[in-house]
């Protein structure tokens, strides 16, 4: 997590960074959050950029390994309840290794070679 006042080149630097990684090995997933950002658009956006491995286990195509860069972190709109719902996500994401499929079941689907890089002024 890259923390600093605006304009110190916080989101150039990772970016910047990223692209000198290795295409073959590496998918960037860049993402821009606003207040209108939900976490639907977050929850697409990674399934999105996943494949299904096995039965519940999905991650980006065998051999590669998905770098999601989210810029402007602390952006969404504070809901009633207090929470920032596209953080809220990312949160149950990072600490539980996957999220729920927002489908019927709700059945639990484990993420596998994902990491999370922000940037936030």
């Amino acid at each position: 997590l890259f923390v600093g006042e605006s304009g110190t080149a916080k989101s150039v630097t990772i970016q910047n960074y990223l692209a000198h990684l290795d295409a073959a090995t590496n998918i960037i997933l860049n993402m821009n959050f606003s207040s209108r950002t939900s976490s639907m658009d977050v929850q697409r956006a990674i399934e999105d950029s996943t494949e299904k491995r096995t039965k519940d286990t999905y991650g980006p195509p065998m051999g590669k390994r998905l770098i999601m860069f989210i810029d402007d972190l602390n952006m969404p709109r504070v809901d009633t309840y207090g929470t920032q719902q596209p953080i809220a996500l990312l949160k149950l994401f990072i600490e539980r290794k996957g999220l729920y499929d927002r489908g019927k079941e709700l059945s639990w689907k484990h993420m596998k070679d994902v990491q999370v890089v922000g940037a936030m002024g």
